[in-house]
């Protein structure tokens, strides 16, 4: 069993106490002509009125969400959204995240930002650069500080290397939170990285939101992330244990099973090639492989804190990559059956 664990990064100072924020039929009326010429005839009939032609009232359409609506959303869930880049409007790929230990939901470019998370932080991380020294990222954490305090201490912090600018504003869905920009660099360590941080109440607590990013990135990551963030969502944290690795592996078996009751037998008989295996991968997602008795590869990626699942498949000889399917469930729903 193949169980890739990702390493730990060491979180400096302020980002142990941070998070950041980002700030961002017409009806026609009826035409009631009713003057009529009336022709007399022999022998006369009597002249028959018509009623009234009776015109609905014009009612207000029924209000669709918006594409952009994250409510009700599965972690690992993907779809397009319409954002505002320079004016300018843009289509993107979103999918949406969400983290029950931290205690918010975001939805983030997964085309060109990889997920990865850690035991107290989240980060999502530009795909072109190294997981373990990232340049261009979004790292959100939890702080049990009352939000004074974590604005105190990052503006203390970040004023060692930076100029800084403090604002008081909001994002769109998380509401108030106070923006610290870093402009101008002290020191040449720094001259060519910038971050801006964000601190959300949260509770009792702070979410902190830091986006890190080069001073020629500014436009372009620095930008993304303020788009993300205006789709955070605080939510309650949980205190439930996260899901084991063997949980995990009970659960997707479980899933199979109920969808398909003769796997059940088959995985107890020599005649067929099936099973299912686990491990965890670089990004803190338990990884179910399921080797179908079709020669399939199904992987089930599970979020170990909320247990919101989503699923790959890979036919080796037919596809040359695992391919995403529209399937989403949460492993919890499938524990102990």
């Amino acid at each position: 069993m193949n169980r890739n664990v990702m390493s730990a990064t060491c979180m400096v100072a302020l980002a142990a106490t941070l998070c950041g924020c980002a700030g961002s039929a017409q009806v026609d009326a009826p035409n009631d002509d009713n003057k009529q010429a009336i022709e007399i005839v022999s022998p006369a009939e009597p002249e028959v009125t018509p009623e009234p032609e009776t015109v609905a009232e014009p009612t207000e359409p029924e209000e669709q969400p918006s594409e952009d609506t994250a409510a009700g959303r599965q972690d690992g869930e993907r779809f397009e959204a319409t954002i505002m880049l320079e004016g300018t409007e843009e289509k993107v790929m979103y999918e949406h995240a969400r983290n029950l230990a931290i205690g918010f939901e975001i939805d983030f470019e997964y085309e060109s930002l990889t997920r990865q998370k850690g035991s107290d932080a989240e980060r999502f991380i530009s795909v072109y650069d190294d997981p373990s020294e990232p340049v261009n990222y979004l790292e959100i954490s939890y702080t049990d500080k009352p939000v004074d305090d974590v604005i105190s201490s990052a503006a203390s912090e970040l004023s060692k290397d930076y100029e800084t600018v403090t604002e008081e504003g909001a994002l769109a869905t998380a509401g108030s939170c106070t923006k610290i920009i870093t402009t101008v660099a002290k020191s040449k360590a720094v001259s060519d990285r910038l971050q801006t941080v964000y601190v959300i109440p949260a509770g009792d607590g702070s979410i902190v939101a830091i986006t890190h990013y080069t001073l020629e990135s500014a436009e372009g990551f620095g930008s993304r992330f303020a788009q993300m963030l205006d789709t955070l969502e605080v939510i309650g944290r949980t205190a439930e244990a996260s899901i084991s690795e063997e949980q995990a592996l009970e659960a997707v078996r479980n899933y199979c099973i109920e969808a398909n009751p003769d796997l059940e037998a088959m995985s107890a008989s020599d005649d067929y090639t099936l099973y299912w295996d686990v491990s965890r991968n670089e990004a803190g997602q338990i990884v179910v492989l399921y080797r179908s008795y079709t020669g399939a590869q199904i992987r089930y990626y599970v979020d170990p804190d909320s247990g919101d699942t989503y699923v790959t498949e890979l036919v080796p000889g037919i596809t040359d990559e695992e391919t995403r399917t529209d399937e989403v469930f949460n492993v919890r729903d499938h524990l102990g059956q």
